[in-house]
């Protein structure tokens, strides 16, 4: 296992417009507000998709936010109408815990916070797939800036401090699910790490490629500069 991992793409690619046109007949049932008021500004709201199933005749709130207690997880029956969420579940061999559709309203934001032990170190792993207006939102996790694009999965170290900022004008809808973290999970998160390393060390490559032609460049440039004037 690597030092802490903070962020990272997996790679896995959701089918966008159908998606969001999934989540269109979501927008009019009854959201719950997130219980954590003091946690975040303006309107955050959450619809449970999966939950433990002592919760799963109860209040909405309990099938959102109880989510420590121990016991087995369940659909809720808006799952049947949801098939292209039901699919990104089924991907993962691992046991699926809390499912939520999470959306933050414009100009709403999440301050600071931790999740504590919900990290792939700790055996949890939590993963946002953005479905819609991702583009618009700040999101930070231990100070770094998250480039996720709508359709992508991307595993988020929650145990780490973390915030987000709505700065567009329109809801920001992700779908969030949290996992026991297994053998196969485990390696799902490592080899995306090992991906995204490469292509970190690729980038670096054709900048230093790039930063010594243009220093040659400039090398060539003064010499002749300074032949002229010896002419």
């Amino acid at each position: 296992m690597p030092n802490i991992i903070y962020a990272v793409q997996l790679s896995f690619q959701s089918d966008v417009i159908a998606l969001q046109k999934e989540v269109l007949s979501c927008l009019a049932l009854d959201w719950v507000d997130h219980v954590n008021s003091a946690c975040y500004g303006g309107s955050w709201d959450v619809l449970p998709i999966r939950t433990l199933t002592t919760h799963l005749d109860k209040h909405p709130i309990l099938q959102s936010f109880n989510l420590e207690q121990k016991g087995d997880w369940v659909y809720l029956p808006i799952i049947e109408e949801l098939p292209q969420i039901r699919s990104i579940i089924d991907w993962f061999q691992c046991d699926v815990e809390a499912t939520r559709l999470m959306r933050l309203k414009p100009g709403a934001h999440i301050k600071p916070h931790q999740d504590k032990g919900l990290s792939i170190e700790h055996g949890f792993a939590r993963f946002h797939v953005p479905i819609r207006a991702v583009e618009q939102v700040e999101f930070i996790v231990n100070g770094a800036l998250i480039p996720m694009k709508n359709g992508e999965l991307w595993y988020l170290n929650a145990d780490a401090t973390h915030s987000v900022k709505h700065v567009g004008n329109e809801d920001r809808i992700n779908l969030v699910i949290d996992c026991k973290v297994n053998d196969w999970l485990r390696q799902q998160i490592l080899s995306a790490v090992i991906i995204q390393n490469n292509c970190r060390k690729r980038v670096f490559a054709s900048y230093i490629l790039l930063l010594n032609s243009l220093i040659q460049g400039q090398n060539l440039w003064i010499g002749m500069i300074s032949n002229s004037y010896m002419v």
